[in-house]
């Protein structure tokens, strides 16, 4: 394959193609990187602060045109484009670069009584090198933009895997990064299928990022495994809603509904399973559908459409597959259900589900579509016990009226972020970080946590009486094993009283007193 074309799935007509990176050229694209990274390290913030302002002066000058690619490639409405790609990706370069220096400036460590024995340390912050990215199809422009931004600000190259079904948005990613006078080589975007990004692997790029499926980021992280190359992992969810009764319905139904149906379905902190306390279930799924129903879904001709397409044929025959399984299995879909007939359009309406468990797929199992299956519950336990019941921990939420019992509810949660009263929307906050559990990943973005996975630590340690021995070097003898002894007891504690520590730090002084020279 030379080419790939790209086309819409909201309408099936060719967008565009570009042309596909071969395994050699992808190896001297990562080693142009690496020269690029040594001048970068060099850089002070000022001037990443400045070059990424200059990514966001572009993407403003370019806003429309941004907005109508990934609307058009991707599949979401325009709208959609703005508020869950472009936004988080912008509020990301500003956080970073206002805000890099700052998290990474020197830390000095407290070094009790070492201190006075003339020990400081300090923890300091080299960027890595050359930093891989491997990013979806879902998130096409927000996701990666964000990880290059926090990966420049801390001193580092990119090469960037974007996914071949949105090969358009990674050649503009790399326009824009490429258009702000950074070194040459320093950003760059390798195009082709998955099996192109082992290239970033085999050339042992320096810290690898997959965004992407359980099964790919398990492959990807094997792989960079036998290399010993670290590697971030943001992986698949199936995050869980859990209602209370004194929530508000009008509220919960609504968030919830977004969360669900936000990118048709297509995100992996969207939710996918929602349990309602017994007594407000049968309102809570009334509404719900009623909210549901009106949803209007297709093409984002003209600013109409509230759901859009499903971005790829394979991820439609995942959802018609989970959807005809537990109608099979006595499910009863409420609305939705069944893929429209738009033309050469990839859409499937908002369904709701009931008389689901936890033995369906649609339940078990990662959806990534418009599906929400709506369980009762009659006790907070079960509710808890219900929504821990899987192999992922991404995101939850918990919607109730009562923000302690809400946060007491959180804690219980296995999750990496659990909101109250709102969901989905804290990716788009880069000063917190982002990540899960289980299968759902390895290591954070976003914030403080995000920003130090960039670069790797250096404990500096250092003396100022460098011209006096040290009692622990040589000679060795019972002197010295004494004297250690006391010491461990002065200054742990153990072993004495609060009246004998003086007399202790008395003997450890006297027996380490310089001992003859080696």
């Amino acid at each position: 394959m030379d080419e790939i074309v790209s086309a819409s799935p909201a309408t099936g007509l060719a967008l565009g193609q570009v042309q596909v990176t071969n395994p050699d050229k992808a190896r001297r694209i990562i080693a142009d990187a690496r020269e690029a990274a040594k001048i970068w390290a060099r850089s002070d913030f000022k001037q990443r602060k400045r070059v990424l302002r200059r990514a966001n002066d572009y993407i403003h000058e370019h806003f429309d045109d941004i907005a109508w690619l990934i609307s058009d490639e991707n599949g979401k409405p325009r709208v959609e484009a703005v508020t869950a790609e472009i936004t988080p990706a912008m509020y990301a370069i500003k956080y970073y670069a206002d805000n890099a220096q700052r998290i990474l400036s020197p830390e000095p460590i407290s070094m009790f009584l070492w201190g006075l024995a003339g020990k400081s340390s300090e923890i300091r912050y080299a960027p890595w090198g050359v930093i891989g990215i491997i990013s979806p199809w879902n998130y096409p422009f927000g996701i990666p933009m964000t990880q290059i931004a926090t990966a420049v600000a801390a001193g580092n190259a990119v090469v960037l895997k974007p996914s071949s079904s949105t090969a358009l948005i990674g050649g503009k990613i790399g326009e824009i990064w490429n258009s702000i006078g950074l070194p040459e080589g320093l950003v760059s975007v390798i195009q082709g299928p998955g099996p192109l990004g082992e290239v970033l692997i085999e050339e042992k790029v320096d810290r690898l990022i997959f965004t992407g499926s359980v099964e790919i980021g398990r492959h990807v992280g094997k792989l960079a495994a036998d290399k010993l190359i670290p590697t971030t992992l943001e992986l698949g969810g199936k995050d869980p809603a859990i209602v209370l009764k004194d929530a508000d319905l009008e509220a919960a139904t609504s968030g919830i509904l977004w969360g669900a149906m936000a990118n048709a379905g297509q995100t992996c902190a969207g939710i996918e399973r929602v349990y309602v306390e017994s007594p407000i279930f049968d309102d809570f799924v009334e509404l719900l559908v009623q909210k549901a129903e009106r949803l209007k879904v297709g093409p984002d001709n003209d600013f109409d459409s509230d759901v859009g397409a499903i971005t790829s044929k394979g991820q439609l025959k995942i959802i018609e597959d989970q959807v005809e399984d537990a109608r099979a299995r006595g499910a009863r879909v409420l609305t939705g259900g069944r893929r429209l007939d738009m033309g050469e359009g990839s859409f499937f309406p908002p369904t709701i589900l009931v008389n689901v468990n936890h033995s369906m797929p649609i339940v078990r199992d990662e959806t990534f579509g418009p599906t929400l299956p709506v369980m009762p519950f009659d006790s907070v336990e079960e509710a808890i016990s219900k929504a821990n019941d899987s192999e992922f921990g991404l995101s939850a939420s918990v919607w109730t009226q009562d923000q302690d019992r809400a946060r007491e509810i959180a804690q219980q949660l296995v999750a990496g972020t659990v909101t109250i009263n709102d969901s989905l929307y804290t990716y788009g906050l880069t000063e917190t970080p982002w990540g899960g559990v289980k299968h759902s990943g390895i290591g954070k973005t976003h914030g403080k946590e995000g920003l130090l996975e960039m670069v790797r630590q250096v404990h500096i340690a250092s003396d100022r009486y460098y011209r006096i021995k040290k009692p622990w070097w040589y000679p060795y003898n019972r002197d010295l094993y004494d004297s250690m002894k006391r010491g461990l007891s002065f200054l742990t504690g153990a072993g004495a009283g609060s009246g004998n520590r003086s007399a202790s730090l008395f003997r450890l002084l006297r027996g380490l007193s310089p001992r003859g020279k080696i």
